[in-house]
């Protein structure tokens, strides 16, 4: 989070994607390091324990998510 915040700080768009349990911390982060309103992706948890074709299955469905967050500025 750390650094995705000072990259958008910096007017460079970032995406951070977590699992369901983090995004309070995500969130909590975020306003703590100037970027209250920034939204993280959210991914489906856990991660832990799925083969590489279901990972790639949950990155699949955050594909236009991330191509929104790195491409619609405000």
């Amino acid at each position: 989070m750390h650094d995705a915040m000072a990259l958008e700080n910096r007017g460079v768009p970032t995406v951070v994607v977590c699992t369901s349990p983090f995004l309070d911390s995500a969130h909590i982060h975020a306003r703590m390091l100037g970027r209250s309103g920034f939204q993280p992706l959210v991914i489906p948890h856990p991660l832990g324990g799925l083969g590489p074709e279901q990972v790639k299955g949950r990155a699949t469905d955050l594909e236009e998510g991330i191509v929104a967050a790195l491409t619609h500025r405000d």
